[in-house]
């Protein structure tokens, strides 16, 4: 264990030496809004200045016009760590791909975004594209995300990166620890107060974002995973005013027209209640027909949705709640049952200074027959999570991430070594809980 942690240190003093920039935590969760309502006075040439100019027209350094044009990006890498020293584990079934990541293998739950002990480069991310303003006019645009590293699993799209169906993938881009995907690729028209998005984007429901940039903690809430990650969709937002915009239309979740039954209507809002608290709510509701190649095949009407509320209790600290909930309805020859998962996700974040900020993190979810905890407690069973975290940003281009996680499950009798379908997981032992912890660092360029 101790030689891990070493060479966990290794890999972050490793990337220390590189430059990294400051991230904006959770910016992107309310990005449709308008962020000039919340600021009062500016300096133009400090950070705030983007701030003050959310299209981004103007320098406001220099008074010079910005190109709408964008080519950025970021690296993620670090090492994480759980007390038994179980690794990640990939099952060789056919069904579940030859040699693929097997989520729950070997500890407590799905820890999502970071591989059970070792160092491992997260994400690298790059966007590019056109930016738009429909302030004076019509304007047309687009953005193109691609990602790499052990997350971009989270962001794989059916009928894109991989085909088949969701129990027997059979193409994908990536295999065992690394992946690969485009995790946006949308075109953009925007005019006056109307904004249209067509393509793959990411879907608007939690807290918790896929972009490292754009989160406090290392590895991500329970809730990221109760939730659709991206969409197929196609549709518009209306800034009714500067506090509050709406949105509809139609979606496809983690899919990209794999097929034409899976259906869903695409609802929203964003609102800034005041100048303290924020709301945002996103709800999907669709049919979805593509379990009906497998054995017993079913047609699926399924419900999500989520409620966030952000709410800035003094001017160093912020709260986050989350409350996220998936519901599916099986409905096949002779038979119909009902699965999925709900719960919330709590983040308190402190910012010390310019250089340090601090967070807690509270979870709770709830599994209904199995859906996201399968094979591993009792149904209905209840899981608890709670992280302490810390930010480091010693230069704008250098953040560092730190944290202390530890996962409870209620009821453990359950827990045996063979996963779906009987499937043996070799070196696999189940834990009903788990402390782990790790730490990241970040390149934006």
């Amino acid at each position: 264990m101790k030689k891990r942690l070493l060479g966990g240190l290794g890999v972050v003093v490793a990337v220390v030496a590189m430059q990294f920039v400051q991230t904006d935590t959770q910016a992107s969760l309310f990005e449709r809004l308008k962020p000039c309502a919340e600021v009062g006075e500016c300096n133009p040439c400090e950070e705030v200045a983007a701030t003050c100019d959310p299209c981004g027209e103007v320098d406001a350094c220099n008074t010079k016009r910005k190109s709408k044009w964008f080519v950025n990006g970021y690296i993620e890498t670090g090492f994480f760590a759980n007390e038994y020293g179980q690794k990640t584990h990939y099952t060789s079934n056919r069904q579940y791909r030859d040699y693929s990541y097997d989520p729950l293998s070997g500890n407590t739950d799905y820890l999502q975004n970071v591989n059970k002990t070792g160092g491992q480069l997260n994400q690298l991310y790059i966007s590019t594209g056109r930016s738009v303003d429909g302030r004076h006019g019509l304007d047309i645009g687009g953005t193109v995300d691609f990602t790499f590293g052990t997350d971009a699993r989270f962001v794989q799209s059916a009928g894109f990166e991989y085909q088949g169906t969701p129990a027997a993938k059979e193409w994908q881009w990536g295999t065992g620890d690394y992946y690969s995907a485009f995790a946006q690729a949308y075109f953009e028209i925007a005019y006056k107060k109307w904004n249209v998005k067509v393509g793959k984007v990411y879907a608007p429901f939690g807290s918790n974002s896929y972009k490292s940039t754009d989160r406090f903690f290392y590895s991500l809430a329970d809730t990221y995973g109760m939730v659709p990650a991206t969409a197929l969709a196609a549709y518009a937002t209306y800034n009714v005013s500067n506090n509050f915009s709406v949105y509809a239309g139609w979606a496809q979740p983690d899919q990209f027209g794999e097929t034409s039954d899976d259906n869903a209507f695409l609802f929203g809002f964003d609102w800034a209640v005041g100048k303290k608290l924020t709301l945002s709510y996103a709800l999907g509701k669709g049919t979805n027909d593509r379990y009906k190649s497998l054995p017993g095949g079913a047609e699926v009407d399924y419900f999500v949705q989520s409620l966030v509320a952000k709410y800035k209790v003094s001017k160093k600290l912020t709260s986050i709640f989350d409350w996220s909930l998936l519901n599916n309805n099986y409905k096949g020859a002779g038979y119909s049952f009902v699965d999925g998962i709900y719960g919330i996700n709590t983040e308190l974040i402190y910012q010390y200074n310019s250089r340090w900020a601090f967070g807690f993190r509270a979870g709770w979810g709830r599994d209904i027959n199995g859906y996201l905890y399968q094979n591993v407690v009792n149904d209905h069973d209840n899981k608890y999570t709670f992280s302490l975290g810390a930010n480091w940003t010693p230069r704008k281009w250098l953040t560092i991430k730190t944290e202390l996680r530890y996962d409870k499950f209620e009821d453990s009798k359950d827990f045996n070594t063979t996963g779906d379908n009987g499937v043996t997981r070799p070196g696999a032992e189940w834990k009903n809980d788990q402390l782990a912890g790790g730490v990241s660092a970040i390149v934006k360029f």
